[in-house]
């Protein structure tokens, strides 16, 4: 039984419910006892209950749930939704006819409305729009006007779709806002536009109805025996139904029941696994057939440029001119090009958004969180297989706050979201395990202060979070996370780099290290290296050396290569794009600048990976904004190469990508207007093969006749 006690709450409608406890719908015999003392104490009779499972709070006509979900509008509106993505609220209502039920399909919405981080108040005209899709898709029904009444930001909306739009595929509901005008709720939305603000989905909850049949609310056993089917065997001794008076015939029968039940489970499960493989093999058959293809196409370019039988000399090279085959007497006749970037799969990509995160895990991409425009920011994410080129969606449940500017990094099993900036900077974060989904929150006990622009890496063992801002301005401290005790320890600061945001944070596999990035009045040229014991504990902060002439930059493009740091491009503090560039080396501690001939043009904002051989840079912005070129440059020659082009409508800056081992996958960042992408690429990073052949041997130089 409920140790809360039954109140009345003075409404119109005399609800009778639990404030102190919320009944699980899978406690049936509490239930039933709640039930039986209400109809003793003579609540039941032409009484409205409701009853929801234990994820929401009885009280009042309508679930209130623990999670949130938010939007800020061109007003600098936020709506703060109290109901799970939108649950449904089923209610039963005992009429006045013994056994009347009733079923309202109304949608009960519940949210907070902030007007520049204060509760509004007031009149507000709503259009709340069924969808099909999570972004674009069309409308499903016609919108639902409402002008409600906002008081210290709290408001409520009965929506009631028509029951046919829940056929079973997935809806979300889109909120538009707006005050209501002068004129009143009348006026044209081009007089007084609407803001829209992010979508939800809508989940469903448990629920339950009363058998109709029954004498009263109490339990079944007060259905008259006489009203019983004569195939039903007599009660028992204890007006009970007993095993002894069960036949054998419906014993078999139930147990037939159950095997059939787990067949269908294991052919269902069969089924499963079969459509998987059968998806695999589709396909690993097409890739064997793109291979084939290559094949074919190389072995005739290659019979075709067969050199005289006398000679029969043939070279590969990757340089158009390489330096050692044309002295050697060798001649180009044809070329292999370099993959061009293609379109990934669209179907289920994340919304468009910029200031992203993404980690790769070694057979998946995951995209989380981000801007979707404005201040509006998101808690939603993705999943990429480029083996199957199909995306899946990440469970919401338990998922962090929205937010855009965070870090997020892999540990091998777990991706970890920490920080960035929702309505403020946050210091929280949460672990994701993609089998089976779930999220964890991490503590925050011990945990640094809230900030965005941070660096965040894995060690093997921790997550190290370094720098970043917050309102107080930029910070030079951090922490090292441990998941296996969900603790935090805070990082030395002796010795440590100046306060920063936006620099390059790297983990090169005994130490952390820190180049760049903004200042207050300026940006760094400069460094530092955090060595960590054989135990995965911090030491000290060691200064890198710099850079005679090298400018100070943010928003560059830095990678590690297992002994090397390398930087190209950035800003400057005026704004100004840079197209230079340099090495650290850690065996040598010397930096040595980068040969910019053929290298890309001035950007910072770019995507840069390291593919094992070349320093590839894509993407970013000048001062004509987003940039569809790149170039990768190789350390063993010192020469750059032209990357191909993506589309001119995919140019974009702050993206995020990952590097597969083979594959560059590149979705989101910010268009030529600001409008925030999807558009996920991939490409295949090699560069074009050069065919050589010498029809001769050279003559042997003939020595030069004395004076």
């Amino acid at each position: 039984m409920c140790p809360g006690k039954i109140a009345r709450l003075d409404s119109p409608f005399h609800h009778w419910v639990c404030p102190f406890h919320a009944f699980d719908l899978a406690f049936k015999d509490e239930r039933q006892e709640l039930e039986v003392l209400c109809a003793e104490m003579g609540f039941l009779p032409r009484r409205r209950h409701i009853f929801w499972g234990s994820a929401s709070y009885c009280w009042g006509s309508a679930p209130i749930t623990n999670n949130r979900m938010s939007s800020k509008t061109t007003w600098f509106f936020r709506v703060a939704g109290w109901v799970t993505s939108l649950t449904w609220a089923l209610r039963l209502v005992a009429a006045d006819a013994p056994g009347g039920v009733v079923q309202d399909s109304a949608i009960s919405y519940q949210g907070r409305l902030v007007d520049g981080g204060a509760p509004a108040s007031g009149s507000f005209d709503f259009i709340f729009t069924l969808r099909d899709a999570a972004s674009g898709g069309n409308s499903v029904g016609e919108p639902l006007r409402r002008t409600l009444t906002v008081n210290w930001g709290v408001f409520s909306a009965s929506l009631d779709f028509p029951v046919a739009s829940f056929a079973g595929a997935a809806r979300w509901v889109e909120v538009r806002v707006r005050p209501t005008p002068a004129g009143g709720s009348e006026v044209p939305d081009s007089e007084s536009p609407f803001a829209v603000l992010e979508r939800q989905r809508i989940q469903s909850v448990p629920y339950a109805f009363r058998a109709v049949a029954a004498a009263s609310a109490a339990t079944v056993e007060s259905v008259p025996v006489t009203s019983l089917p004569t195939e039903v065997p007599l009660l028992n001794a204890a007006g009970k139904l007993g095993v002894t008076q069960i036949p054998d015939e419906i014993a078999r029968v139930t147990a037939v029941t159950a095997l059939e039940t787990q067949q269908t489970a294991a052919v269902a499960a069969l089924r499963t696994d079969l459509d998987q493989l059968t998806t695999l093999l589709t396909a690993a058959t097409a890739r064997v057939t793109a291979l084939e293809q290559e094949n074919t196409t190389l072995r005739q370019s290659v019979q075709t440029l067969s050199a005289p039988a006398r000679s029969g000399w043939m070279a590969a090279s990757f340089l158009a001119a390489d330096p050692d085959l044309v002295q050697g007497g060798f001649t180009v006749v044809s070329s292999i090009a370099a993959p061009s970037w293609t379109a990934a799969a669209s179907t289920g990509a994340p919304s468009p958004r910029f200031a992203a995160a993404s980690v790769w895990t070694g057979g998946e991409w995951i995209v989380w969180g981000g801007r979707i425009g404005g201040q509006t920011v998101s808690a939603t994410g993705a999943r990429y297989r480029p083996d199957l080129d199909s995306w899946s969606e990440i469970t919401p449940v338990d998922a962090p706050s929205a937010r855009g500017g965070h870090s997020a990094i892999w540990t091998g099993s777990e991706m970890i979201v920490w920080g960035g900036f929702g309505d403020r900077a946050l210091n929280t974060g949460a672990r994701f395990t993609p089998a089976p989904q779930g999220w964890l929150p991490v503590t925050t006990g011990g945990a640094p202060s809230a900030r965005s622009g941070h660096g965040a890496v894995w060690t093997g063992r921790h997550m190290v979070v370094f720098g970043g801002k917050n309102s107080s301005g930029l910070l030079g401290d951090g922490g090292l996370y441990d998941p296996a005790t969900d603790t935090w320890t805070a990082l030395p600061t002796q010795g440590a780099p100046a306060p920063r945001a936006g620099a390059t944070v790297l983990w090169t596999g005994d130490a952390l290290l820190v180049w760049g990035g903004d200042e207050e009045d300026a940006e760094f040229a400069t460094g530092a290296r955090l060595s960590f014991n054989s135990n995965g504990q911090p030491e000290n902060w060691q200064p890198l050396p710099a850079l005679g002439g090298f400018a100070a930059r943010s928003g560059h493009a830095g990678v590690w290569d297992g002994r090397r740091l390398m930087v190209w491009g950035g800003r400057t503090r005026a704004g100004a794009p840079l197209s230079d560039g340099a090495v650290w080396d850690a065996s040598t501690g010397q930096w040595t600048a980068i040969d910019s001939s053929g290298a890309p043009t001035a950007r910072f904002d770019a995507q840069a990976v390291w593919t094992g051989e070349e320093f590839a840079i894509m993407g970013g912005a000048n001062y004509q904004g987003p940039l569809s070129t790149g170039a990768a440059w190789r350390p063993d020659t010192g020469t750059w190469r032209a990357l191909p082009s993506q589309p001119t409508a995919s140019a974009r800056s702050g993206a995020v990508s990952a590097w597969t081992g083979s594959s560059w996958l590149i979705v989101g960042g910010l268009s030529a207007n600001n409008t925030p992408l999807s558009d996920p690429q991939r490409v295949e990073v090699r560069p074009p093969w050069y065919l050589y052949r010498r029809s001769g041997i050279p003559a042997d130089p003939q020595p030069t006749p004395a004076p």
